[in-house]
């Protein structure tokens, strides 16, 4: 019996020794896989937002397809912030939206800008609590308002619709990313909170859930001048049940948000997480509402303000996509 009990005591060392080996190799592995990837960082925004969680699941998306490519994600206050960022090299991929984008290819350092694809629509969202009884953005005219970030997408956004709904020019407007402004909203300190953002937005989510709440509406003549003093909008709507006691489709208008890149970024990276980008879509749209319709070229790939960096366009060309040359 001793000798016995000693072999099995000595094979269950040896089998402890293995679990622990293998762990270890295991460990060690997935290490040295790390230490062989690319790293990227990708300007994103506020958690608020949807720009940080689209972000995110975008990189996670083409991590699953290419273990080769790793992501830090850099929080900002948005499009300019990223802007700023990729074109001086603090990140190597941005989402900015068309706007900012459009706006930036015209001044200094902008002739370097790249576009990878359009990835999905940020809307113009007001959100306030059911009980002011406000229905209408007009009706915020003289109100406390959360406008977004300082120098940011939704604050631009802003601006144009106080400028062509004739909104003073100076009032009680707050900057605030959107997470914070819903919490404003929440605690009475301002009427409503503007978010330029994927449906649906973290921030406003989390308001609607907490507090009664309601989306505001725009007039269509109000819309239609909106529209005619940016080139980059276009109208849509916030489809109904996307955010808690949000019973109808609400109209409004929205922005492509880009994937951009600097031109210098090599060529066959590019290419290769264009493919990923784009291999990725249909699951995206089909897991997050915010993707809704980014996987259509007209939307991707059509229009964009910004030419495509030569490893995208190269993709798209073998895909049968795209026949142009340069935009």
């Amino acid at each position: 019996m001793p000798i016995c009990f000693a072999a099995r005591k000595k094979r269950a060392v040896f089998a402890l020794c293995l679990v622990f080996l293998c762990s270890f190799s295991a460990c060690g592995l997935r290490k040295q896989n790390e230490s062989q990837a690319t790293w990227l960082t990708v300007g994103t925004a506020d958690a608020g937002g949807s720009m940080y969680a689209n972000g995110s699941e975008l990189a996670a998306a083409i991590t699953a397809r290419d273990e080769g490519l790793r992501f830090n994600l850099k929080a900002s206050t948005g499009s300019p912030e990223n802007l700023r960022a990729l074109l001086s090299g603090e990140v190597d991929l941005a989402l900015i939206t068309a706007d900012i984008a459009a706006k930036a290819k015209e001044e200094s350092g902008g002739e370097e800008l790249r576009v990878i694809a359009a990835i999905y629509p940020s809307v113009s969202h007001w959100m306030a609590l059911r009980e002011s009884g406000i229905t209408t953005v007009s009706e915020l005219k003289g109100s406390a308002l959360a406008i977004g970030p300082e120098n940011s997408a939704t604050e631009h956004a802003s601006e144009r619709v106080f400028e062509k709904l004739r909104f003073p020019e100076t009032g009680n407007y707050y900057y605030a990313g959107i997470g914070h402004g819903a919490e404003l909203v929440e605690r009475g300190e301002v009427k409503a909170v503007h978010a330029l953002a994927g449906v649906p937005t973290p921030g406003l989510k989390k308001l609607a859930s907490t507090k009664d709440s309601v989306l505001l509406r725009y007039e269509s003549a109000e819309l239609d001048k909106i529209l005619s003093g940016e080139a980059e909008y276009f109208p849509t709507v916030i489809p109904k049940g996307s955010y808690p006691g949000q019973e109808e489709d609400i109209p409004s208008f929205g922005v492509k948000c880009l994937l951009c890149v600097r031109a210098d970024m090599d060529e066959n990276l590019v290419y290769r997480l264009t493919k990923h980008v784009y291999e990725s879509l249909p699951e995206l749209v089909a897991s997050n509402p915010s993707f809704a319709g980014a996987e259509d070229k007209s939307f991707y790939l059509e229009d964009l303000p910004l030419s495509l960096h030569p490893g995208a366009l190269r993709y798209y060309q073998e895909q049968g996509l795209t026949e142009d040359k340069e935009r």
